[in-house]
Parts: structure tokens; sequence; C-alpha cells
């Protein structure tokens, strides 16, 4: 019982002393600092620099090291930053030689259109002047495309002579009459015209198939790059046509899987049922020009 009262008071004791200093270095600690605010300045900063003295070269080094690391960090941000700035102009020059590379394209096309629209033209010009003569007579079954016309004979008409309505092709002469000659149509099923396309100048032969808007473009390899909206034309091969005669228009391509030649659909440039007069070219001026 003893013992244990004497434990409690020294327990007691020690807690009070802690008290103690803890309030008594609160008091120096105010004390200090009231003096420090106290006393003259020269003499506060000499202090303070005593003080601070020994945390000098602490306070250097911890100073260089932020110091260091924030540099790195800039000099990150800013390598970071050329190369995003490096990728997008890499991105944009790209960009600029596709562009380069579609306009040169474009003009090399444009230019091998006019070359090509500059031959068509001076073909046509050199056949010269044809005859003209009026539609008078048609024949439309279904086995037969053909016109009849008022000139024959008696006008230098000649069998084969070419038919042409403006710039494109309606068919050649089948037969002559001392007033009047009949015409066989491009779209009759026994017409066959050497052809060309105007874009790729790939060789064919276009044939009618007896309906009065539809001709059919044959023997055109299944590797052939042919699409709708081709344009076909006169190759002049054989000599029975002016070549560059304008015949028309693909409308249809149709891959032949194992066949050796594509299915090609033409519509004709001539609405064969509206025309009322048509051009002769004499048989005479087309083999001046072939030879």
């Amino acid at each position: 019982m003893i013992y244990t009262g004497m434990y409690c008071g020294i327990r007691n004791l020690g807690r009070n002393f802690s008290r103690f200093f803890k309030r008594f270095s609160i008091y120096i600690l105010i004390a200090v600092s009231v003096s420090l605010l106290a006393i003259p300045e020269n003499i506060s900063n000499h202090i303070k620099l005593t003080v601070a003295s020994p945390l000098a070269p602490v306070q250097k080094i911890t100073s260089k090291t932020v110091n260091y690391f924030r540099n790195g960090f800039r000099k990150m941000a800013l390598m970071i930053k050329a190369a995003d700035k490096e990728e997008k102009l890499e991105e944009e020059v790209f960009l600029l030689q596709n562009k380069l590379i579609d306009h040169q394209n474009t003009i090399n096309m444009l230019n091998k259109k006019l070359k090509t629209a500059s031959e068509l033209r001076k073909d046509i010009d050199s056949i010269g002047k044809p005859s003209i003569a009026d539609i008078i007579g048609y024949d439309t079954s279904n086995f037969r495309k053909s016109i009849l016309i008022n000139i024959g004979r008696k006008q230098g008409i000649s069998v084969d002579d070419t038919v042409v309505f403006g710039s494109a092709l309606v068919g050649r002469i089948s037969a002559v009459g001392n007033s009047s000659s009949r015409v066989i149509l491009i779209t009759d099923p026994a017409s066959s015209v050497p052809s060309r396309f105007l874009e790729s100048r790939t060789q064919g032969i276009v044939q009618g198939t007896g309906n009065d808007d539809t001709c059919v473009v044959k023997y055109i390899s299944r590797h052939a790059e042919i699409k709708e909206g081709n344009k076909i034309i006169s190759s002049g091969i054989g000599g029975l046509f002016p070549k560059s005669i304008y015949i028309g228009d693909i409308v249809e391509v149709k891959d032949s899987g194992a066949k050796l030649f594509k299915d090609i659909n033409l519509k004709p440039r001539i609405d064969f049922l509206k025309i009322e007069y048509v051009s002769v070219i004499k048989k005479s001026k087309v083999q001046k020009i072939h030879n």
C-alpha cells in the first residue's frame, strides 16, 4: 500500500514537471521573440545571421537541387513542345506533298485531254466539207436499224460512205440509188465499227444490238481499266470509217469472270429517232486521210 502511494506520487510529480517545462519553454520563446523585436534592427539582423549561418550550406545545396530539377523539367517541356511542333510540321509537309502530286496528276490528265481534243479536231477538220441530206424514211424493226436519205448516186454518194450528225457517228451507206441512199445505223446488229476509248486508248469493236439506244463494245480484255462514263471514238482501223469520230458513252461494265473479255454496254451519242438530217463523208476523202 505504501509502495503504491509512493509510485502514484512520483508519477504525478513527473507529470507536473513535464507541464512546467513545456510552459517554461513557451515563455522563453515568447521572451526571446519580444526581445528581438525590441532590440535595434542591426543587432537583430546579426543575431538572425548568426543563427542562420549553420544552415546556409544546407540551404545552398537545397536551392541548387531545386533549381537543377526546375531547369531540367523546363528543358524537358521545351523539348516535348518542339517535338510536337516538328511532328505537326512533318504532317503538314506530307499533306502538301500529296496535294502537289494530285495537282500534277490533274495537270497531266488535262494536258492529255487537251492533246486528244486537239487531235480530234484536226482529224475532223481534215475530212473536209460533207454533203448534207434530209432523212426521208426509217426502218427500225427488231432486225434492222436503218434510215433513208434524199441524196444518192447523182450527188456522188457511194456504198460505205460515212454518215454523221454533227461530230457524232450515225452509220454508213449500205445501198445507193440515183437520188436516195440507205444508211445502216451503228445500232444495227450487222454494224461493226473499229473503235477506241478516248481516255485509255484501248481498242475494241462497237457492234449494234438491234436496240435503238444500245450498242456493245467487244473484245475488251477483262484486265483493261474501263469504267462507266468513258467515251468511245472511231479508231479508223481498216479505213472504213474516219478516225476520232465520237460514237457514244459507256453506261455499263461487267466483269466477265472466267471469260477473256468484259461485257460493256454503250449508249450512242445520238437519239436516231429525233434527228431530221445527216451529213455524208465521201469514202474517197476517208481513204485520202488514211493514206
